[in-house]
């Protein structure tokens, strides 16, 4: 992973987030992925190793080449599921249903879409096109595709249904805050990405991350936000991009944004980390912009003494190496070595005098 980071910023309107009660994103009830919020309703941004862990187990169910088993450390014999090896699980105990009911057949296709099956996402929802639950969840699966046309109709269709008052996995004051996603940022973002791929996009080195809040991107000193700008984020903004990139783990634009948004709360060491991910994962280095923020986030992460070796997350399925195997060690072991090492230095040097001595002669 490259060690280096960036600056800047990313802010969020709050106007948007109170102009509704929105709808409930994308969930499954047995791994909802959500923010925690408070008993007074204010959602809580996970740390950033907890963000990191979630962000991976979603990274590896997605991966065709994670394997669906890993052995046990403590026992070679025996096997424990992976991530993947979970969502698997999932997926075949619900496709074995008959007469799904709408809560499974979502599921069933949230896991697919997990899975890197969007398709197949697409086919577990083919007798649900009403309501709340399948239309959002039709969205999150063309959104992941890149189709944002489709993406922010089904959006439209699933804000005007009537949302749910409940929702397994989550809390109240979870469902509650979940329900302002929707036609607030998430409803911004789909926006924004359907205007560009209808012509509006701009060159990959001009790129910024998502304008989901009003924010002068540029507008930085020695990595971090300047206070003016800073100051039109929302206590929330953090909290909201965590939970935007948890619902789209694979979207580098999305991830560069959260790591403009660590820079800007001075958290040098995080934003690094991402923006790093972003320059050598998904190969994001033609953006000037974020270069530019790299470079800084690396300078002001090593004046705090930030270690720039650390791992970015620990992997949840990763298990330790095995021990390398002890070389056999002795002191008979060390005279045959040099025994033979002598006896070819000896051999070397008694023809290297019998091809001297043939010359004389």
């Amino acid at each position: 992973m490259v060690r280096h980071g960036t600056v800047a910023l990313a802010a969020l309107v709050v106007g948007l987030l109170a102009l509704s009660e929105g709808r409930a994103s994308l969930h499954h009830p047995d791994d909802p992925m959500a923010i925690p919020v408070s008993e007074k309703g204010a959602p809580e941004a996970l740390s950033f190793e907890e963000f990191g862990r979630r962000r991976l187990v979603l990274l590896n169910a997605s991966n065709p080449k994670w394997p669906l088993d890993n052995s046990d450390p403590r026992d070679p014999a025996k096997k424990i599921r992976t991530d993947r090896g979970t969502v698997k699980d999932r997926i075949d105990k619900r496709s074995a249903l008959r007469g799904r009911s709408e809560l499974d057949s979502v599921a069933l296709a949230v896991d697919l879409l997990r899975f890197g099956q969007p398709a197949e996402a697409t086919g577990a929802l083919r007798d649900q096109r009403r309501g709340f639950l399948p239309n959002i969840t039709h969205a999150h699966i063309e959104a992941a595709q890149g189709n944002w046309d489709r993406a922010f109709q089904f959006l439209d269709i699933a804000n005007e249904e009537r949302p749910p008052k409940e929702v397994p996995g989550l809390k109240p004051q979870e469902l509650a805050w979940q329900l302002k996603l929707n036609t607030g940022p998430l409803l911004k973002l789909v926006r924004l990405r359907m205007n560009e791929a209808r012509g509006a996009k701009p060159a990959p080195e001009n790129e910024l991350p998502d304008a989901i809040f009003p924010v002068n991107f540029a507008d930085t000193v020695d990595g971090a936000l300047v206070p003016g700008e800073r100051a039109k984020l929302p206590p929330d903004a953090l909290a909201t991009v965590q939970q935007l990139v948890l619902w789209f783990p694979h979207d580098p634009r999305l991830y560069w944004l959260l790591g403009e948004l660590y820079a800007a709360k001075g958290e040098f060491a995080a934003a690094r980390k991402i923006m790093d991910e972003c320059v050598g994962t998904f190969t994001y280095s033609n953006r000037k912009v974020l270069m530019q923020h790299r470079e800084a986030v690396t300078k002001a992460a090593d004046a705090k003494g930030a270690a720039p070796e650390d791992p970015l997350f620990a992997q949840p399925d990763s298990a330790p190496p095995p021990p390398a195997p002890a070389l056999p060690f002795s002191m008979g072991a060390v005279w045959i070595y040099f025994g033979v090492v002598g006896v070819i230095a000896l051999f070397a040097a008694v023809r290297a005098l019998m091809k001297l001595k043939s010359k004389l002669n």
